[in-house]
C-alpha cells in the first residue's frame, strides 16, 4: 500500500469533553490520502475510550500510546512512525473545517511549497461561537527569508504548529524534533521555516482554537514562564549556530521586547494571586537578565539547546495565607 500523501499528528491527554468534537472533524475531511497518528500521552480519563472508538471506524486513524511526557514528545513519536508526504499537527481539544487538509495540501502542490500556512479562529466552546483571526500579513507567497522575520516577529505569521502543513523531509532531513519544553512550537517552528525555500500563506479560517482555561496562556506558572523566555534564547541559539542571525537580528530583538513585556505582565500576576509581592522586583529583575543576555552580542551558543540555561530563573512567590484573628473574650458584665 503506498504511502499517504499527509499525516496529521495528534497528542492527546485528558481532554475527554473535547476529544469527539475534535476527531470527528479529522473523520469528515474531504482529502482522504491521509493518515491520523493519534498519540495518547498517559491520559487518565475517558480519551482512550472515545480514540479507540474512532480507531475502529477509521482504518487510517492510528492510536499510539505513552506514559505521560508531554505534548513535544508525543508530537516527536508521532513524527518517528509517521509516513506521509507532508506532516500536520492538531490539538486535540480543537477541530479543523472539512477542507483544512484538502486546501493546505493543494496550495503545497499547485505552489511546490515546502510550507504552507492556513489562518484560524478562536473557539469558545461555552457559548460555542467562533471569531475570525485575520492574517496581519497579506496572503502569497513567500521566501524563506521573508517569511521567516515574519514568523519570528510573531505577527503576520504564527509560532503556531497546528495552522501548518510541512513537507515531511524537513524534519528527517534536518533531525528536527520539538524540544521538551511549554511553547515548543516557538522553538520549532523558525527552524522548519529556515529550511524551507518556499511557504504560502492562505487567508481562509480553517482551523478552530479551543481558548479554554486550562490552556498554557490561561494558566501561566514558573515553569512556563522560564520557558517562555528560553524558547527565544533557541531561537537566536538556532539562528547562531546556522550563522544566519544577522539576517533576523532586528526582528527577534522586537520579538525580544514583547517577551520581555509579557514576562513582566505574567510576573505581575504570578505575585498578585499570590498576594505576596515579596521577590517581586528580583523576578523582574531575573527577566530583564535573561532576554537582555539571549539579545547581547555577548551570547555564547551551545551545540544542543537541552543545556541552554537561563542567566536567571523566575522563582515562585509564597502564597500569603492570612488567620483570622479570634476575638478578645469579653468579661461577663455583672448586675449591680
Amino acid at each position: 500500500m503506498p504511502n499517504p500523501a499527509i499525516s496529521l499528528i495528534i497528542p492527546v491527554y485528558n481532554v475527554e469533553d473535547y476529544l469527539e468534537k475534535a476527531l470527528l472533524s479529522v473523520q469528515n475531511q474531504t482529502f482522504r490520502d491521509f493518515e491520523a497518528i493519534i498519540v495518547d500521552d498517559g491520559s487518565t480519563d475517558k480519551s482512550l475510550e472515545i480514540i479507540k472508538k474512532f480507531c475502529e471506524k477509521n482504518s487510517n486513524f492510528i492510536f499510539l500510546t505513552q506514559k505521560n511526557k508531554g505534548p513535544a514528545a508525543a508530537r516527536n513519536y508521532g513524527i518517528s512512525v509517521c509516513k506521509g508526504d507532508y506532516i500536520a499537527f492538531m490539538d486535540s481539544d480543537d477541530y479543523i473545517e472539512p477542507e483544512f487538509l484538502e486546501m493546505l495540501y493543494k496550495t503545497a502542490i499547485e505552489n511546490d511549497a515546502d510550507i504552507t500556512c492556513c489562518n484560524f479562529n478562536l473557539y469558545y466552546p461555552e457559548k460555542d461561537i467562533k471569531v475570525y483571526m485575520p492574517f496581519t500579513s497579506m496572503p502569497g507567497v513567500y521566501s524563506k527569508t521573508k517569511a521567516l522575520r515574519k514568523l519570528i516577529l510573531d505577527l503576520g505569521t504564527h509560532y503556531f504548529v497546528w495552522n501548518k502543513l510541512s513537507k515531511r523531509k524537513l524534519f528527517f532531513e534536518n533531525n528536527l524534533k520539538f524540544d521538551d519544553m511549554y511553547f515548543e512550537d516557538i522553538a520549532t517552528s523558525p527552524k522548519l521555516f529556515y529550511y524551507a525555500d518556499k511557504i504560502v500563506l492562505i487567508g481562509k479560517a480553517l482551523y478552530n482554537y479551543t481558548s479554554r482555561r486550562t490552556s498554557i496562556l490561561h494558566s501561566m506558572d514558573v515553569v512556563k514562564m522560564n520557558d517562555f523566555i528560553k524558547s527565544l534564547g533557541v531561537i537566536r541559539n538556532f539562528l547562531e549556530n546556522e550563522q544566519a542571525y544577522d539576517d533576523y537580528k532586528t526582528h527577534l530583538w522586537l520579538y525580544a521586547q514583547r517577551v520581555k513585556f509579557l514576562s513582566y505582565y505574567h510576573v505581575l500576576m504570578l505575585h498578585t494571586k499570590a498576594m505576596n509581592f515579596n521577590g517581586f522586583l528580583e523576578n523582574i529583575g531575573s527577566v530583564t537578565k535573561s532576554i537582555d543576555y539571549f539579545m547581547d552580542e555577548k551570547f555564547k551558543p551551545v551545540p544542543d539547546t537541552s543545556v541552554l540555561d537561563l542567566i536567571a530563573t523566575i522563582k515562585k512567590p509564597a502564597k500569603i495565607i492570612k488567620v483570622a484573628k479570634k476575638p478578645k473574650k469579653q468579661k461577663p458584665r455583672v448586675k449591680k
